[in-house]
């Protein structure tokens, strides 16, 4: 092999590891959040969140993202802890998990550096029970981060997860004329490289 072959190996071995095609696992980082929105007595709506999410987007685009529901911010202790024990349940059920994939040409695309938008068909199980749910998402790679958000909120129904029950606990203890059932759910995900 000439000096010029090894050279141009030396060349092309140093661009695949410090090209951004170079794949690895997204793992999810602090500042993520999940938000969602309460409306009682048909009125009133109040921003609520989700603190604490881990998780990843694994370089094959399988995607399991971890909820922590004792992380759950009101912004009032005592509907904390009602939505902690009454509603979650975070005793049984402590965690609400969400898994999809993502195909290997998006994962290419977010791989290049270029802004990804697609409806998503993902799964939420979550107080023993499990739907899928379709979310409209935007993730962009910038500087060796991934973050991703809602282009529109997800409407979740508590029905499909067992938590009517708890809505009617919640709406007597707090003297409310109405819960809503359905509920608007953003994302706000803020992912490193593995």
């Amino acid at each position: 092999m000439d000096v010029a072959a090894i050279w141009r190996s030396v060349v092309l071995a140093a661009a695949l590891t410090t090209s951004p095609l170079v794949s690895a696992d997204w793992g999810v980082g602090a500042g993520s959040q999940v938000n969602y929105v309460s409306i009682k007595n048909n009125s009133i709506a109040e921003n609520n969140a989700f603190t604490r999410v881990s998780g990843s987007i694994t370089e094959d685009g399988s995607i399991a993202i971890s909820i922590d529901l004792a992380s759950v911010e009101t912004h009032v202790d005592i509907r904390n802890q009602r939505m902690r024990d009454i509603f979650f349940e975070v005793a049984d059920h402590p965690k609400a998990l969400v898994t999809g994939e993502l195909s290997a040409s998006d994962m290419a695309q977010l791989d290049a550096g270029v802004p990804l938008e697609r409806r998503v068909s993902l799964t939420l199980s979550l107080h023993g029970s499990e739907a899928s749910v379709e979310a409209n998402l935007r993730a962009v790679a910038v500087a060796g981060e991934l973050f991703v958000t809602t282009l529109e909120p997800i409407l979740l129904s508590v029905a499909d997860y067992g938590l009517g029950a708890g809505v009617a606990a919640l709406q007597e203890l707090a003297g409310l004329k109405a819960i809503a059932s359905t509920i608007p759910v953003t994302v706000n995900l803020r992912l490193m490289r593995d």
